[in-house]
């Protein structure tokens, strides 16, 4: 045999494929785009995430404490470190939420307040205006340096001026000097302005200036270095949270390996499903030259021989399709890129990979190849004495076995594969076994379903049981409308084309039902066909049903649950100028709290942030060793410590009691008993507590009598709190998790606590009443639900649209499997089509005939698929959510009917042609 046969061969028969060729390397294509496109968003993540740790870290070793921020006495301890050669120098930072006012809106942000010759240590911003900028040349005076995203949300351009309220009650007026992107130490929105004139403004609240981080470097930069400083640090502050560069890079690879992961696995089953298309392309192709193949193997042409030719040729499909696949994927990639800010809020810099971009190709090689390898074997077992005398080869125990070992082989070698690209052989394994058995669970279904359908009575005329059978439907399907609108109304559509079916001409009749019956001619490629429709609709349907749900949920919480919708946040210094303005603010209503409580239009109570000694004695720094991660049972080292040092005080001698707010828990998360009781006039004048049902769980595991040490504001005076019960603050306007008598919180605060005030605003006047609050006492912060529900709906809207993006990338893969379907299905019947139009059926009947098929097929993966997608959501909501989602009716309705019509489109599109036969032309060469 000539090697130039080896290469001549496949490209002419590739040629002649023509339509056919065209959509197997667009079945390739789209699994290499998707894995390809993926990846490179990976990579940026990865790249924004992990590079430059160090830069992202502030420095060798970062210190953070929110429950007992650094005072500037104890910066000494810092100076000291520095002498003594342990640390090579540091620089702290002031922290405190901020808001500004904007277009009617309130826009909420952080503020750091930074010695701008000491800060950052390591690296330097990225300034997008001026070009090249410095901190130290810029922050000076009033003037602030924001972040993009933050400068666009403030309406702002550089040289405005901007008015900021921070959480410590100071009013600043500042000027905005600088942007700066979006990335790495500053990925958060943000405002960076000089510690000294921050220190210079007056706190209402009557805070000095502490520092919630302190950033250092240590000599040579090196790990063992920066572990011995966390060390020493951890020692003198216990409370702190202590990160060297390492643990960081630690922590920013684990979570950007997750979403490699996931993003790796959406491309794989794109992939796969591309795959499931190659099979079926070169099933029929090959099947097409069963008799050129027993030629080849009359002339003496062996197995071998025949699977190195149609080997060459589908490792030409996918070459051809890898490189079509790697170029639109770049482009694809830089899409995903800007659904990625838009959601997480972060900057990512594009940039091309070139190892991934060439892997891209290399996959779509190899993916060709492991799902060439079923068609391939098969075509070359073909019996020359069949084939030439036309008669049947039956399958023998020998094909079946071998049918079995190939597809073993190929989900074998998928593996490898996946494995290669994940990098984990365990989760491989998990991925590969969870799809195959997925996939072998869905085909089953499926087979039913099609035999089922395909099997369905097309009546010539209306007959008495007939009419029956119609009349149940149809009110089974209005029952179904009562509980599931959504499936209900497809129910009822579909009952209805029962009925309507016995009622039209002839011509139509026919048509519907050999798009019925050719349903389960080609079953496998039917079956196949709704399986990879079902692999993306489910996953579109997931994700919009799931976003759907949470932002109802989020929404309903708020407007119904929530007994007040706007508050205020008050020093000492401005409680009695908010105290006059509060009553005549517009839209206030009364609130009625239900029994034994009265009706009041707002409530107001003083809050602290103590600091945590101990819990019966053991040192709070003890109790947190091996805290462990947050979870199901677990608070986890942050949340026990945000648990024990948030105070808000109830006045109990006025009858102001918890119990108006919260309900008494009487068992624990996991359903033991916990006894207690709620606080009552009785225990005013005393450290009598009522605590969240959180605390219940470990590492604090409180139960009633435990007693809590705290440290007062002046951080020498303990004070003991005594635990008298639980209580459950779902739906409560509680932002405390320990209750207890105002005068305690006052003590604690060495009497200048912060007041919360929480109104019951008329929505439609919320914004208007809190605006005229703070015109008139611009010292303070104000909250409003409208715009707390308007932030969360448009986090959850842009994550919504990034998840559909990427889930779309399977629904692609599904329609190319749709338009591969149709094209080998009209070349399978180019003789069926000659003979319908030689006895009279139209081009356009034929076409019709075609979109019914197609349209069922895509109606009934998209039905079941919604059907799972309500079944999955239902016990999410139990599990997870604790609450009984529901399914949005148009949600339901127009994926379900969207998918059916775009099926019908790319049938439309790939049969316009194949319908448009000459019946001669057909009957002559067939």
């Amino acid at each position: 045999m000539k090697f130039g046969l080896y290469w001549k061969y496949p490209v002419r028969s590739l040629w002649r494929g023509g339509q056919r060729t065209m959509l197997a390397i667009f079945c390739v294509a789209v699994g290499v785009l998707a894995i390809v496109a993926l990846q490179l968003v990976g990579n940026m993540i990865n790249n924004s995430l992990t590079t430059n740790v160090r830069e992202g870290n502030g420095g060798d070793v970062s210190i953070r404490n929110d429950f007992a921020p650094v005072e500037s006495s104890q910066l000494t301890y810092f100076d000291q470190l520095r002498t003594a050669g342990t640390i090579t120098a540091y620089t702290a930072v002031s922290e405190h939420d901020a808001q500004t006012s904007v277009g009617g809106h309130t826009q909420f942000y952080i503020v750091k307040a930074v010695d701008p010759h000491q800060f950052p240590l390591v690296g330097a911003p990225d300034f997008v205006q001026p070009a090249g900028g410095s901190l130290a040349s810029l922050l000076s005076g009033n003037a602030v340096v924001v972040t993009k995203n933050l400068l666009a949300s403030l309406d702002a351009r550089v040289g405005d001026q901007v008015q900021v309220t921070s959480d410590d009650g100071r009013l600043l007026n500042v000027t905005v000097a600088g942007t700066i992107q979006d990335a790495g130490f500053y990925r958060r929105p943000q405002m960076l302005m000089a510690l000294d004139a921050y220190a210079a403004v007056s706190s209402t609240a009557g805070k000095p200036v502490n520092f919630q981080a302190v950033y250092a470097t240590v000599p040579g930069g090196t790990d063992a270095n920066a572990a011995a400083v966390a060390k020493q640090v951890q020692r003198e502050f216990p409370l702190a949270t202590v990160t060297t560069t390492k643990q960081a890079l630690q922590q920013q690879e684990n979570s950007v390996q997750k979403i490699r992961n996931f993003l790796q696995i959406v491309g794989l089953l794109s992939l796969l499903i591309g795959g499931v298309g190659i099979v079926n392309t070169m099933q029929v192709l090959l099947r097409r030259r069963r008799v050129e193949i027993a030629m080849l193997k009359t002339a003496g042409y062996r197995q071998r021989q025949l699977y190195i030719l149609f080997g060459i040729e589908a490792g030409l499909l996918g070459l051809l399709g890898g490189l079509i696949g790697s170029a639109a994927g770049i482009g694809v990639s830089y899409f995903i890129k800007q659904l990625v800010e838009r959601a997480f809020f972060i900057h990512l810099t594009f940039a091309l990979d070139p190892f991934t971009v060439g892997s891209g190709v290399v996959i779509g090689l190899v993916t060709a190849l492991i799902f060439g390898i079923l068609p391939i074997v098969q075509a070359s077992q073909i019996r020359p004495q069949a084939v030439l005398r036309e008669g049947s080869e039956r399958g023998s125990v020998g094909s079946v076995v071998l049918s079995g070992f190939l597809l073993l082989l190929l989900g074998g070698l998928f593996y490898i594969l996946a494995a290669s690209i994940l990098g984990d052989l365990r989760l491989a394994g998990y991925v590969v076994g969870g799809a195959l058995a997925v996939l072998l669970t869905l085909t089953l279904l499926f087979t039913i379903v099609v035999l089922i359908i395909s099997r369905l009575p097309v009546l010539e005329r209306l007959t008495w049981w007939y009419a029956v059978l119609m009349v149940i439907a149809l009110a089974a399907a209005g029952a179904a409308t009562y509980y599931l609108p959504g499936f209900g109304v497809l129910f009822l559509v579909v009952a209805l084309f029962g009925v309507i079916v016995v009622f039209l001409p002839r011509t139509w009749k026919s048509n519907v039902k050999m798009a019925l019956r050719n349903l389960a001619r080609a079953r496998a490629r039917t079956v196949t066909t709704m399986i990879a429709l079902f692999v993306g609709v489910f996953a579109i349907g997931l994700v919009l049903v799931l976003g759907q749900n949470i932002k109802q949920s989020i929404d309903q919480a708020f407007n119904t649950t929530v007994k007040y919708n706007s508050f205020i946040i008050a020093g000492a210094v401005d409680k009695s100028a908010v105290d006059a303005q509060v009553p005549g603010l517009p839209g206030l209503e009364s609130v009625a709290s239900g029994a034994n409580c009265p009706a009041q239009r707002y409530e107001v109570n003083p809050i602290a942030q103590a600091i945590p000694l101990a819990v019966n004695g053991t040192p709070v720094t003890q109790l947190l060793q091996g805290a462990g991660s947050p979870g199901i049972n677990n608070l986890g080292r942050g949340g026990a410590l945000r648990v024990l040092s948030s105070v808000e005080g109830y006045d109990l001698s006025a009858q102001a009691l918890p119990s108006c707010d919260v309900n008494r828990i009487t068992t624990d998360e996991q359903g033991n008993p916990l006894g207690g009781r709620s606080l009552t006039a009785a225990d005013a004048g005393t450290y009598n507590v009522v605590v969240a049902r959180s605390a219940t769980m470990a590492p604090l595991n409180l139960k009633v009598g435990d007693a809590i040490t705290v440290l007062a504001a002046d951080r020498k005076t303990p004070i003991t709190l005594n635990v008298v019960g639980f209580f459950d603050d779902a739906g409560a306007v509680v932002f405390g998790s320990i209750l207890v008598d105002t005068p305690a919180v006052n003590t604690l605060t060495a009497g200048m606590p912060v007041y919360i005030y929480a109104l019951k605003e008329d929505p439609t006047k919320a914004d208007q009443a809190l605006q005229q609050l703070q015109q008139a006492v611009p010292t303070v912060q104000t909250y409003s639900l409208v715009d707390l529900t308007l932030f969360i709906d448009t986090l959850l809207s842009n994550l919504i649209v990034m998840l559909v993006s990427v889930a779309s990338l399977a629904m692609l893969a599904g329609i190319i499997i749709i338009a591969n379907a149709v094209a080998l299905a009209m070349l399978e019947r180019r003789r069926e089509l000659g003979i319908l139009k030689s006895v009279g059926h139209t081009s356009g009947s034929v076409l019709r005939e075609v979109l019914m098929e197609n349209g069922t097929v895509g109606f009934t993966g998209a039905l079941i698929a919604m059907l799972l997608v309500t079944l999955a959501t239902t016990v999410l909501g139990v599990v997870l959510f604790q609450t009984d989602f529901g399914i949005n009716a148009p949600i339901v309705l127009g994926i379900t009917l969207i998918t059916a019509l775009v099926c019908m489109v790319v049938a439309a599109f790939v049969a316009w042609g194949a319908t448009r036969v000459r019946p001669l032309d057909v009957l002559r060469y067939e």
